[in-house]
């Protein structure tokens, strides 16, 4: 790791998806207006956008996001929200108070979470540290305070799933409060109503949020105690359980979560502790509704033949146990896919082409055999280079 040196304590920073030159740093409170900054050549400079009034209320850990789809858009929060068209080269603001602007010696009445749905990148959505959640349908033309069924707490993440554009979801912390009641909410109507969903979840803080992009009953969590994970969230089937997630990784606060979707590694960042890193390729993905399969069975792999990762499903009749795995030619074991008990239905398995000790499988012909309680159901790839 090489230190920037940018000053102060480092928050959030985003890194360009077109042009990895162009990095965007903060440090705390945007002190003097200067703590957002940008650089075009990887950091080894930086330099400090126009239009970001020094005077606002900046939240200790200042939010920024990008649009998805646009990466010359980005929003920034104080007190009102700041919309950059250009790259973060300037900004403009694009919302009143959108805090209940309490008294206070404190920085505080603050925007502390800012998304941009992915499925409706004209719909922003915006929380704070005193309990408010605000969205817009129209880049900021018009905000719409929709804090009404939510506990008044303060606002850690808001996260736009990507698979629909109404459907939101709202992590809370609690500190100094004494109400034992949930830390992460669910809407399904843009924010109109809310839903608790903490289910089973320890009574601790929510910091972070993720739907898994290949399945959007999937949700991954971030907390004050660790990872934890939920399957089939929004569908009637869904058991109101949160599992802990990362053997062997400790029990500590979780604040920010990112999944790589091509290598499907979800990357868990903490405060202090390092981050740390699951793989996820080895584990079901989905889990669809519908009936179970008559057998068991694998699709064919696809892209086959691959040079990097390859995907197929596992059809499983019923719950049970089942181990997966790929094989040379000669039958040794190259990576496990999948091993332990299974619920019922399809499953999504991958494999990235590296072994068990994370060396890149050489190119040639390799099968996947998958099975369970006396069954067996094979599929040929192959590597290319």
């Amino acid at each position: 790791w090489t230190a920037l040196g940018i000053g102060g304590d480092g928050f959030n920073c985003m890194v360009d998806p077109t042009n990895s030159s162009v990095v965007f740093a903060e440090w705390q409170f945007c002190s003097e207006g200067n703590g957002l900054q940008r650089s075009t050549n990887g950091g080894s400079s930086f330099s400090t956008p126009s239009g970001l009034v020094i005077s606002d209320r900046y939240n200790w850990s200042t939010p920024i996001a990008m649009n998805p789809r646009n990466h010359n858009l980005l929003l920034v929060g104080s007190q009102v929200v700041y919309r950059s068209t250009d790259n973060g080269v300037s900004y403009s603001i694009i919302s009143g108070d959108l805090s209940t602007n309490p008294a206070s010696s404190l920085i505080y009445g603050t925007i502390t979470a800012l998304d941009v749905s992915p499925a409706d990148t004209d719909r922003y959505y915006a929380g704070t540290d005193d309990g408010k959640v605000w969205r817009t349908a129209n880049r900021g033309g018009v905000w719409t305070d929709i804090s009404v069924g939510l506990p008044v707490r303060w606002v850690t993440r808001v996260t736009a799933d990507a698979a629909g554009p109404l459907t939101v979801y709202v992590t809370l912390s609690g500190f100094g409060s004494d109400e034992h009641i949930a830390h992460v909410y669910r809407s399904t109507n843009a924010g109109n109503t809310w839903t608790p969903i903490a289910g089973n979840l320890p009574d601790a803080p929510a910091n972070d949020l993720l739907v898994d992009p290949l399945d959007p009953g999937t949700v991954y969590l971030g907390t004050d105690v660790g990872v934890y994970v939920t399957r089939n969230l929004g569908s009637s089937s869904w058991p109101g359980r949160w599992y802990a997630l990362g053997q062997g990784m400790p029990v500590q606060t979780i604040f920010d979560l990112s999944l790589q979707a091509v290598s499907r590694t979800l990357v868990a960042a903490t405060h202090g502790r390092s981050q740390w890193k699951l793989d996820l390729g080895a584990m079901p993905v989905a889990v669809r509704e519908g009936p179970p399969a008559a057998r068991l069975s694998l699709s064919a792999p696809a892209p086959n033949p691959t040079r990097g990762e390859i995907r197929l499903t596992l059809d499983l009749p019923r719950a049970a146990e089942v181990e997966a795995a790929v094989f040379d030619l000669l039958g040794r074991r190259v990576r496990t896919l999948a091993a332990g008990p299974y619920a019922a239905g399809s499953h999504a398995l991958s494999w990235d082409g590296l072994d068990e000790h994370g060396r890149s499988a050489d190119p040639g012909a390799y099968f996947v055999r998958a099975v369970s309680q006396g069954e067996i159901a094979t599929r040929r790839l192959a590597r290319v280079r």
